[in-house]
């Protein structure tokens, strides 16, 4: 591997897209419908908020601590142990959601497309991508977003289009009828965001 390793800012947004949208499609719209139910929308639009300020918050530390990774940001922000204790945190974190997410792809191509296939085979499968990906660097992996990235947005963008004439307002109401659980979903993004302050400020 390369012992420096570039990425283009339109190389980096393409990754975080794909990402984003992958996870989003999967995961996210089955988990907030069946909680908030007609109001959905609401805790979607708080969390993307979170989601800018945080994004925000990364990139006002990064200009502030330009030449130190994340794992040396927090132990200079938090102090060597607490900083130590956020690191390990968010490595297992990442573990555990790109477990959640090989899952989550496994899962969606056995039910959906190639039926009567095993999803351990899937998995070895994606795995084995994974690896490849990572033994070439992030670099090969930006490159190859780059190459692929038309072929998604096309399909997607049509996905979204042909999606508009089922869109229905009246199925928003009646508003605030769940209002206990999108409180609760207030609530917990506001902790998100008031530990986040705490720790970086």
């Amino acid at each position: 591997m390369h012992s420096q390793m570039n990425l283009s800012a339109a190389q980096f947004r393409i990754l975080v897209i794909f990402y984003s949208l992958g996870d989003t499609i999967l995961v996210v719209p089955g988990s907030l419908t069946a909680d908030s139910k007609q109001e959905a929308w609401i805790p979607a639009i708080l969390g993307v908020g979170v989601g800018v300020f945080l994004v925000w918050m990364y990139i006002k530390l990064s200009s502030l601590y330009p030449n130190k990774t994340l794992m040396e940001l927090n132990e200079a922000i938090l102090g060597k142990w607490l900083g130590k204790f956020v690191s390990l945190l968010f490595v297992a974190s990442t573990l555990l959601f790109c477990s959640q997410v090989l899952f989550y792809v496994g899962s969606f191509l056995t039910t959906r497309i190639i039926i009567q296939t095993p999803m351990l085979a899937v998995h070895i499968l994606f795995m084995g991508i994974v690896i490849v990906g990572v033994r070439l660097g992030i670099e090969t992996i930006a490159r190859c977003a780059e190459i692929l990235f038309p072929w998604f947005v096309i399909p997607f963008l049509i996905l979204v289009f042909s999606i508009f004439p089922q869109i229905h307002y009246e199925n928003l109401q009646p508003l605030l009828e769940v209002g206990v659980k999108l409180l609760s979903d207030l609530f917990w993004y506001l902790q998100v965001l008031l530990l986040s302050l705490l720790l970086y400020c």
